[in-house]
C-alpha cells in the first residue's frame, strides 16, 4: 500500500513539471513568435535611405510648382498695378487733352540764366539757350551738363477756366489756365534711385499734374527767337522743372532771378511712388504749314512706360540703379484727337 501511495505521488510530480516544461515551453515559442514578428515590421538601414529619398524627390516635384506659382502670382500683381497706374494716369490725360483749346509749342530755351536753390541747400542752374531739362535725371542736380532733352517729356495746354460755374474771359489770362504734364523724382532733392540702398528708400520718377494760371502782365507765348525759329523761348512758368516750388510760401526767395511768379491751382502726381515712370513721351500732330503761328494742333500721341522690380530683385554691384533681375515693364500708346482747337 505505501508502495502505491507513493507511485501516485510521483506521478503527480511528473504531471507537475511535465506542465510546468508545457508552459515553459509554449512562452518561450510564443516570445520567439513575437520576437520575430518585431523584427519582421522594422525598418532597415537600406529601406530607410530609400524611403527618404523618395520623399525628396516627391518634395522637389511639388515645391518647384508651388514656387513658380506664387512667382507668377506676384508678377501678375505687379503686372495688374502698373496697368492701373497706366489706365488711372492716361484717363485723366486723355480726358483733359481733349478739353484743350490750345497745346503750346514744346520746343524751348531758357532765355536767360536762372539757379534754383532748394531749401535743402542744393541748387539746379540753368543757363540761356539749355533745352527743357525734368528732374529725371542726376545731371540737374549736380550741375552737370544735361544727358538728355525732355522738351518731348513736358506738354503744356490751355483750357477755359471756369469760376462759379461761368466762364470768366476778362483777357486771355484769366479766361483761361495752363495744365501742365511732367516727370519728376518723387523727391527733386535727392538723386534718382531705383532700389532702397543704404538706408534711403527709392526715389522713382513719377507723372505730376500742374494747373497753374499764366502772369496776368506777360504776353502771350510767342517764339522771338529768330536764330532759332525752332525754339519757343520760355518765361515764368515754362522755365519751372518742378512746379511744386510755387506751392512755397516766399517763393522768390528760391528763384533767381525772382520771375514773375504765376497762380498755382493743384499740383499733384498721376502715378504712385512705388512705380517707376521709366520714359514718358508727348508727340504733337500739327497741320503741314511752315508758319509756326499757323501750325494748329490737331491730335496728341502719348507713350508711357512704367516699371517695377521683380519678386525678389536685389541690387546688383552695389548700383541702386541696377538688378540682378529684368524689371517688368509696362508700354502704353494713346493718340487723343483735339476736337476744340481751332
Amino acid at each position: 500500500m505505501p508502495h502505491g501511495d507513493e507511485s501516485l505521488s510521483n506521478l503527480r510530480e511528473r504531471d507537475k513539471a511535465m506542465q510546468r516544461f508545457a508552459q515553459r515551453h509554449k512562452l518561450a515559442t510564443l516570445q520567439r513568435k513575437l520576437g520575430n514578428k518585431a523584427r519582421q515590421n522594422a525598418f532597415t538601414l537600406t529601406e530607410m535611405l530609400v524611403a527618404i529619398a523618395i520623399l525628396a524627390i516627391m518634395f522637389t516635384l511639388l515645391f518647384v510648382p508651388m514656387t513658380q506659382a506664387f512667382d507668377n502670382a506676384r508678377r501678375g500683381r505687379i503686372m495688374g498695378n502698373l496697368q492701373n497706374a497706366a489706365d488711372y494716369a492716361l484717363e485723366i490725360m486723355v480726358r483733359e487733352l481733349t478739353q484743350a483749346v490750345e497745346v503750346l509749342p514744346q520746343e524751348r530755351v531758357h532765355s536767360q540764366d536762372h539757379t534754383y536753390t532748394y531749401p535743402t541747400g542744393q541748387t539746379i542752374v540753368h543757363q540761356a539757350g539749355e533745352p527743357l531739362n525734368l528732374l529725371d535725371e542726376i545731371d540737374r542736380l549736380n550741375n552737370q551738363p544735361p544727358t538728355d532733352d525732355d522738351t518731348l517729356s513736358r506738354i503744356d495746354f490751355l483750357v477755359r477756366a471756369v469760376q462759379q460755374d461761368q466762364l470768366t474771359p476778362q483777357n486771355w489770362q484769366q479766361g483761361y489756365t495752363v495744365i501742365t504734364y511732367y516727370v519728376r523724382r518723387a523727391d527733386p532733392s535727392r538723386p534718382f534711385q531705383y532700389m532702397g540702398f543704404g538706408g534711403q528708400p527709392p526715389n522713382r520718377r513719377q507723372v505730376f499734374r500742374a494747373q497753374w494760371r499764366p502772369d496776368p502782365q506777360a504776353p502771350e507765348p510767342n517764339p522771338d527767337d529768330p536764330q532759332n525759329p525752332q525754339f519757343w523761348v520760355a518765361n515764368d512758368g515754362w522755365i519751372l522743372e518742378d512746379f511744386a516750388l510755387l506751392q512755397m510760401p516766399n517763393v522768390g526767395q528760391f528763384i533767381n532771378p525772382v520771375p514773375r511768379i504765376q497762380q498755382l491751382l493743384s499740383h499733384n502726381a498721376l502715378t504712385p511712388s512705388d512705380v517707376d515712370v521709366s520714359d514718358l513721351r508727348f508727340t504733337i500732330e500739327r497741320e503741314p504749314t511752315q508758319d509756326p503761328r499757323g501750325r494748329r494742333p490737331r491730335a496728341v500721341t502719348i507713350e508711357i512706360t512704367l516699371r517695377q522690380p521683380t519678386p525678389g530683385a536685389r541690387i546688383k554691384g552695389g548700383d541702386p540703379n541696377v538688378t540682378d533681375a529684368p524689371s517688368l515693364f509696362l508700354r502704353r500708346r494713346v493718340r487723343v484727337v483735339l476736337p476744340n482747337v481751332r
